[in-house]
């Protein structure tokens, strides 16, 4: 079998059996797959409907007042966006081929340089998701409410602001972030700001929660907080002084077992995860602002609600791997390319039970 038709026979199998392991390695898209909400469909945008809480007025009816007023509001409205399309080439260069020993070394390469090219494109989405800064990535939808200028059509600024919900400005999925004191067009993230891993965070996380849970038609609520790997750390050394275990002890046999404390916490309901991309100059960096737009230091947490979050992926172009063919043009290296495509978006169908806290010390 010769190399080109190796690698159309081989590099679509090594995408797919890629793209579980994605899911499963982000504690986010694994918490949507287990929930069918990651989506796979057609069509040209994504389409969430929306039921606003208003409608028409109450009437007391009492000996004087029979007359009922047939005023009637906006019932439904649609919280919508366009795709993410983006594609990512394969590329094997005839140079580094004719290096190759044996056919085994060639399959190898081919088998490596795939797995290497799909890393890195699982890598750049988790980053967006989280971050918001990869420039070749504008069109997806980012968590960082901070980040402006996207390019997706109903994603230009992510979904969770770092601002308190009257200061929230803007749009997302192409409706303005109100907040309503009828409780009836509210459209806005849960926010606000702690002092501290060591201070006052778990009392502030436990008050976000009871806010935005008191919104959701789910018993779960809030259930994954993803923050940054030093932040991660330090809710755990805040978590087990305020437990007045100042360390967590095993025995060879714990060890030997499995039975070793693993690094992620649980509180209050909500089960903590770090990101490596997720650090607080990125985050600020990528436009994250405090209260009043002032930049916010450090401590950044997601506190996430996976029953209002799916990630829509259009079925055609789900990671699709095209046909190698050898490219030979003026001013290229000659080489065998492929392409994958990949069209989705992610979407915060009800930011109103989501949350998110800073430090802004």
């Amino acid at each position: 079998m010769g190399l080109l038709e190796f690698a159309n026979f081989t590099v679509p199998d090594v995408v797919k059996k890629s793209i579980p392991s994605f899911y499963a390695k982000d504690p986010l898209l694994a918490a949507l797959r287990s929930k069918n909400k990651v989506v796979r469909s057609g069509g040209t945008n994504v389409r969430v409907p929306r039921i606003k809480s208003g409608h028409s007025d109450i009437t007391e009816l009492n000996g004087t007042n029979l007359e009922i007023p047939l005023t009637k509001r906006e019932t439904f409205d649609f919280a919508f966006g366009d795709w993410a399309r983006v594609v990512k080439p394969i590329i094997l260069p005839h140079i580094d081929r004719d290096r190759m020993q044996s056919n085994s070394d060639k399959k190898r390469w081919v088998n490596d340089t795939t797995t290497a090219v799909m890393q890195s494109f699982h890598n750049s989405v988790s980053r967006q998701i989280y971050v918001g800064d990869v420039s070749t990535l504008t069109g997806l939808g980012t968590l960082n409410g901070g980040k402006t200028g996207l390019s997706s059509s109903g994603f230009e600024s992510g979904a969770l602001q770092f601002l308190l919900p009257a200061s929230q400005s803007g749009t997302y999925m192409n409706l303005s972030r109100n907040v309503d004191a009828n409780d009836e067009d509210n459209w806005y993230n849960q926010f606000k700001e702690h002092t501290g891993f060591t201070t006052d965070y778990m009392k502030t996380a436990e008050e976000l929660k009871i806010t935005a849970d008191s919104y959701a038609d789910d018993s779960e609520g809030i259930s994954i907080a993803v923050t940054s790997i030093t932040n991660h750390v330090a809710i755990g050394d805040a978590l087990r002084v305020y437990g007045t275990h100042q360390g967590i002890m095993y025995r060879p046999e714990d060890l030997e077992s499995g039975k070793a404390h693993k690094t992620v916490y649980v509180i209050n309901g909500v089960q903590y995860f770090s990101n490596r991309f997720m650090t607080n100059a990125r985050l600020t960096a990528a436009g994250a602002g405090g209260v009043g737009g002032t930049p916010d230091i450090s401590g950044y947490v997601y506190l996430l609600n996976p029953n209002g979050i799916q990630y829509y992926v259009n079925a055609g172009n789900d990671f699709r791997v095209t046909k190698f063919t050898d490219h030979t043009m003026h001013g290229n290296m000659d080489a065998d390319v492929a392409f994958v495509f990949l069209e989705v978006q992610l979407a915060v169908q009800n930011p109103l039970i989501q949350a998110c806290t800073s430090d802004n010390t």
